[in-house]
């Protein structure tokens, strides 16, 4: 009988401790051995990070690494499951970060906890995870049992089956101090977090009554308005000339808004792990041979059978009763009207080749709908887009092909290019509206126009059923022989050695047949090319370094040579040319609508109100909007903190003088605004402002550790080990 299963059979409040705070050690093997010996390091004595002047070892990372997939395999049990190695260790970077941040901002602080803090804890008030094993089927905490484990562990020793040899006995034991001494550091980092998350959030979130005053009556404060708006995009961006010599002035003038960290960039090819022609071949024969078989089969029955043998030869695998819904698009056509036992293949698909089997229908508990819709989006006028929506209604029910009106008139680019197909799906995957209507229409009928968040719909129900699928299916799949990633590693050293001997890296290119690409400058804490690898390598040598061929996922044998770089500072004026052009251009845009804006007004300006005006300022357009906040959003129309500024600000039933703001010039004439009284902000200030500060709470303390690690040294020596992290 193994250990596991011994423990199992233990108290089951002993096992669900053991749950909670069981820890291991990484085994060394899935690190990158030839990294390791390349940097010529001690894994026992190796840095895997600096965070100021505190050092991270790489045993030691290595161990909570190991400690995090423990749990995940006593939490999965029996069930197989594939560990994703490079997430829990990015994980675990980022909170062996946070923890180092935390303890010495603590130390700066003066903030300990003492040993009496954390037996005051364990004995008079220990938290849930620890009093859950030791609670009876009444809820009664058992408090003798606990005390009794806590402060002689080795009373376990006693409780163990007989069976189990006295060595494994004391193992258990033995890791059970351990393990205690675990959860007393464990309690004394959360008390450590908190006493310094109450200081922090104390500071950062005093708030003065005025200030919340202000921001209530700011928040309950309604208006309702109607305005004239000068777009700046009715201006092309043609008619607008900036100069170099402008975009210079305004680059000296503001260059401290446009700070950098180091940076660098690359040119690389990528030599791409595709199966070759020889691997082709072979998969190719593989299908042929099924097939050859499957065509000497005259009868049903017997392709049944050939298939079955085909199956058992090249692994072929059975999926169980799926739902049409849950059925990949690509597969659901070959399978959806096929007949059970019915062979279908070889099916030619973009990942592999196929061949199929039905082995069974059923009708299942949860119905799916297949329908096509048409969307119109509200735009600026609800009204119009419902009017809109209303005549394409009329000419899909008058005969008129749905498809190709889907094609014209649906804003869901997406579907609209297939037609409006949405394919199969189930309750729940669709807004309440478009599902209600779906569900509820008979196949055939096509309904509308439903509104939902996003437009006005019209949908045209194609199916109905509540059809599962049990199939089983062979899949052919050329793969890359261990000859083909030979020779790709070999070209792609031979390019390497090729450009680091004086030939233009273009033209090696050119001769294996390559594009060669530039990254953007990147930040060493940001992956390029979706790796952390490739980016701290190209930080760690100089322009001109050609970097050792590495493999990426997702995208091949990589061969990048370094060809510029950004230092620490400002950003230099060719990296943000296009920016300030488009500001300028902006500005300038503004400042073309200016005298028109005051045309308007003039002509305007005595008609008493913006609807009487409603002739003269075409082609502008009045519009009207109510309940306007200041908060910067023009209900129904965007974003435009001077607008709703000016709103609470101008008197009412007036024509105002334009206003500038950030998409255009406005004319503006308030109708209402709704103040909320002095006693209903005596009434409710006191319950305001007490979640003001519980919001600022939360805020500054995440604002502060933001900064506080913005601000820190982080040295991150992970490349000297891993590949993919």
């Amino acid at each position: 009988m193994g250990t596991m299963e011994k423990m199992r059979r233990t108290s089951p409040y002993l096992l669900a401790l053991f749950v909670i705070i069981f820890v291991g050690f990484m085994v060394a093997s899935d690190a990158d051995i030839s990294n390791l010996l390349r940097h010529a390091t001690n894994p026992q004595t190796a840095e895997i990070g600096k965070v100021n002047d505190d050092v991270i070892l790489y045993k030691d990372f290595e161990a909570k690494v190991q400690e995090q997939i423990d749990q995940q395999k006593q939490q999965a049990g029996e069930e197989q499951f594939e560990i994703d190695y490079n997430q829990i260790r990015s994980s675990i970077w980022s909170q062996t970060i946070e923890d180092l941040l935390i303890k010495q901002q603590a130390k700066n602080l003066g903030l300990f906890v003492s040993d009496k803090e954390i037996l005051d804890i364990l004995f008079d008030n220990p938290p849930d995870y620890l009093r859950k094993p030791f609670t009876d089927s009444a809820g009664n905490f058992l408090a003798e049992q606990y005390y009794e484990i806590i402060t002689k562990p080795d009373i376990i020793y006693q409780r163990l089956p007989q069976d189990m040899s006295q060595e494994e006995k004391k193992n258990v034991v033995e890791t059970f101090k351990k393990d205690l001494i675990k959860i007393e550091q464990f309690l004394r980092d959360e008390r450590l977090r908190e006493g310094l998350r109450n200081i922090v959030s104390t500071a950062t979130s005093f708030i003065s009554p005025t200030y919340a005053r202000q921001k209530y009556i700011e928040d309950n404060s309604r208006a309702n308005a109607s305005f004239i708006k000068l777009d700046i995009n009715t201006i092309q961006d043609s008619e607008i000339k900036v100069s170099d010599e402008e975009i210079q002035n305004y680059y000296e003038n503001n260059k401290r808004f446009y700070p950098q960290k180091p940076k660098r960039k690359l040119k690389f090819v990528t030599f791409r792990l595709v199966p070759s022609d020889k691997d082709t071949a072979a998969a190719n024969k593989s299908v042929a041979k099924i097939n050859n078989a499957l065509q000497e089969a005259p009868t049903f029955e017997e392709k049944d059978t050939v298939f079955t043998k085909k199956a058992m030869e090249f692994q072929g695998e059975t999926i169980e009763y799926t739902n049409l819904n849950d059925i990949k698009p690509d597969l659901l056509p070959y399978l959806s009207n096929a007949q059970v036992r019915q062979v279908i293949g070889p099916v030619y698909l973009r990942d592999a080749i196929y061949f199929f089997r039905i082995d069974d229908k059923r009708t299942g508990d949860n119905p799916v709908v297949k329908a096509s819709h048409i969307l119109i989006n509200f735009g600026s006028n609800k009204d119009s887009a419902k009017a809109e929506a209303e005549k394409i209604l009329k000419r899909a029910k008058s005969g008129e092909d749905f498809a190709e009106l889907a094609k014209k008139y649906s804003e869901d680019k997406g579907s609209g290019m297939q037609g409006g197909d949405l394919g199969y799906f189930g309750k729940g995957k669709m807004v309440k509206p478009f599902e209600d209507a779906a569900f509820s229409a008979s196949v055939g009928s096509i309904v509308g126009p439903v509104e939902s968040q996003f437009g006005y719909h019209i949908i045209k129900v194609v199916d109905k059923q509540a059809t599962e699928i049990k199939y089983s299916q062979i899949k052919i799949q050329p793969q890359i022989s261990r000859a083909t990633t030979r020779n790709l590693n070999r070209n792609a050293k031979d390019f390497k050695t090729r450009v680091e001997e004086g030939t233009p890296f273009d033209s090696v290119a050119k001769y294996y047949n390559l594009i060669a690409r530039e990254t953007d400058f990147f930040e060493r804490d940001r992956p390029v090319l979706g790796s952390n690898y490739l980016s701290s390598l190209a930080f760690e040598e100089s322009v001109g370094k050609v970097l050792e061929p590495i493999e990426i996922k997702g995208q091949g044998i990589v061969v990048a040579q370094i060809i510029d770089s950004r230092q620490a500072g400002f950003s230099p004026l060719v990296d943000v040319k296009d920016r300030i052009k488009q500001t300028l251009v902006r500005i300038k845009k503004l400042d073309a609508l200016k005298s028109k804006a005051n045309e308007l007004y003039n002509k305007i300006k005595n008609s008493g109100s913006l609807a009487n005006a409603a002739e003269l300022v075409k082609p502008y357009e009045v519009r009207t909007v109510n309940d306007i906040i200041n908060n910067g959003i023009v209900p129904g129309y965007g974003q435009d903190i001077a607008f709703t500024n000016k709103v609470f600000l101008l008197p009412l039933n007036k024509i105002s003088e334009p206003i500038r703001g950030e998409t255009g010039y406005y004319i503006i004439e308030v109708h209402s605004r709704t103040i909320p009284d002095e006693n209903i902000v005596k009434q409710n200030l006191p319950d305001y402002l007490k979640n003001l500060r519980t919001a600022a709470k939360s805020m500054g303390y995440y604002q502060w550790f933001q900064k506080i690690k913005e601000d820190a040294n982080i040295e991150d020596f992970r490349f000297k080990f891993f590949r993919e992290y």
